[in-house]
């Protein structure tokens, strides 16, 4: 087999497997206060009410952080999202499949390196796979801050339950109350990643449906025919 033809051959066959390129997109959140231990007065809050109030205001910033990176992926606009990091690999693509194209431009071959490089061109697909990429954001979203409130955990401090009597009904005063959000820290960054791989997976899949049917399948069909030319022309 010719050489050149083997190598625009190999490119046309990798094109359909042009994807997004973005290994393990994740999102990680920055935190430093996560919890109040009930256990000292000074650490305690006095109600139950108090400590879900402080809870989930001190949440709220953090999902919208969550929010921020997720959209670092998913925002069109963003130079990291699924979609302007697939054009890119795509334009790379094509770019090293002209130059392979070119090297098997003869006398013989002119004419039909000139068709198959008319189809060459990703506007069609670029097209369809903004229209994918909106459909998907809107059926890969990071789901509701509200969720996640369920996921916080309370505790309580009741020193009276170790006293008898009169101390343990003074003790009853001396009631604290805390919480810990790593359990839903933790459902956000999980969340997020499943939402973001299912995202990716399923925009990398209609990526590859779209190449093969307006670049891949028409270019394919004339590979044959350069073959045989160029084959004729070394003999």
């Amino acid at each position: 087999m010719d050489k050149r033809f083997a190598k625009v051959q190999s490119l046309v066959r990798g094109l359909d497997s042009c994807g997004s390129w973005i290994i393990f997109p994740h999102v990680f959140l920055d935190y430093d206060k996560w919890q109040r231990l009930p256990y000292t007065w000074e650490e305690g809050l006095p109600t139950k009410l108090a400590a879900v109030c402080e809870a989930e205001k001190l949440l709220r910033p953090l999902y919208r952080q969550a929010e921020q990176k997720f959209r670092h992926y998913t925002d069109p606009r963003s130079p990291d999202s699924f979609l302007l990091r697939f054009q890119a690999a795509l334009n790379r693509c094509l770019s090293d499949l002209r130059e392979a194209l070119g090297r098997c431009r003869t006398q013989d071959t002119a004419a039909l390196v000139n068709r198959i490089g008319a189809l060459l061109t990703p506007e069609q697909v670029f097209q369809d796979m903004e229209q994918v990429h909106a459909e998907l954001a809107a059926a890969y979203p990071l789901p509701e801050l509200t969720r996640y409130f369920s996921c916080i955990e309370y505790m309580r401090y009741d020193p009276s339950e170790w006293e008898e009597g009169f101390l343990k009904l003074v003790s009853k005063a001396f009631i604290r109350h805390g919480y810990n959000l790593l359990p839903a820290i933790s459902q956000i960054e999980e969340d997020a990643g499943s939402q973001l791989a299912a995202f990716q997976k399923a925009f990398d899949t209609q990526a590859a449906i779209n190449i093969s049917k307006h670049i891949t399948a028409p270019v394919q069909a004339k590979l044959p025919i350069l073959r045989e030319l160029l084959e004729r022309g070394a003999d």
